[in-house]
């Protein structure tokens, strides 16, 4: 059995931490597990992180070109796979990055393009919380990571978050969100 699991949510909301979470405990249930993070380690993944840490248009553009093409590209390593589970840090609410105005069609799109997730998880939290974990990491800062781009993520990613995805709240520190998303995994996956 082949089965495709999505960690999305804004930048410092936990998805990394929370995808990792998910491996673990599927690997102690014998599970084969693919981690794969957006933007990757790839070329394009890597030109995708360098046009994030510049800004303008054109650099935003770039950047959602390349992040595109590294999502494909895993796309295509995902349906290579025969059987096992198959993580996904970031992959359709990066459409909530597209300029507003885009963005729900954008959603829609791809999710019309791309396989559905067997387990859609949105990794919600507190744009206060989430720079206040952004400043903590010791990396460049990318177009995205301000307070008020935060927000304005945030609200869009809201509005496109259906019924289908699963929610955790990220917002408070400790166990309490990794429980809820183990509980949501074995329940949604049946183990």
């Amino acid at each position: 059995m082949k089965r495709l699991i999505a960690v999305d949510g804004l930048d410092g909301c936990g998805k990394d931490s929370h995808a990792s979470a998910i491996r673990r405990l599927l690997e102690e249930r014998g599970e084969e597990v693919v981690l794969m993070t957006h933007p990757s380690t790839r070329i394009i993944g890597r030109l995708s992180k360098r046009f994030l840490q510049q800004t303008g248009t054109v650099p935003r553009f770039l950047a959602t070109v390349f992040f595109t093409l590294d999502v494909l590209a895993s796309v295509s390593r995902y349906k290579r796979q025969r059987h096992g589970t198959v993580i996904f840090v970031r992959y359709l609410l990066g459409a909530a990055y597209l300029p507003p105005r885009l963005a729900r069609r954008g959603y829609i799109f791809f999710r019309k393009l791309l396989p559905f997730p067997d387990l859609p998880l949105f990794i919600d939290i507190q744009p206060e919380k989430a720079i206040r974990r952004i400043d903590e990491r010791d990396h460049r800062r990318e177009m995205f990571e301000t307070l008020s781009k935060l927000r304005e993520i945030r609200l869009v990613t809201l509005r496109i978050v259906d019924d289908d995805w699963r929610v955790v709240d990220n917002t408070e520190d400790g166990d309490g969100p990794f429980m809820v998303t183990e509980r949501i995994v074995l329940e949604s996956l049946r183990l």
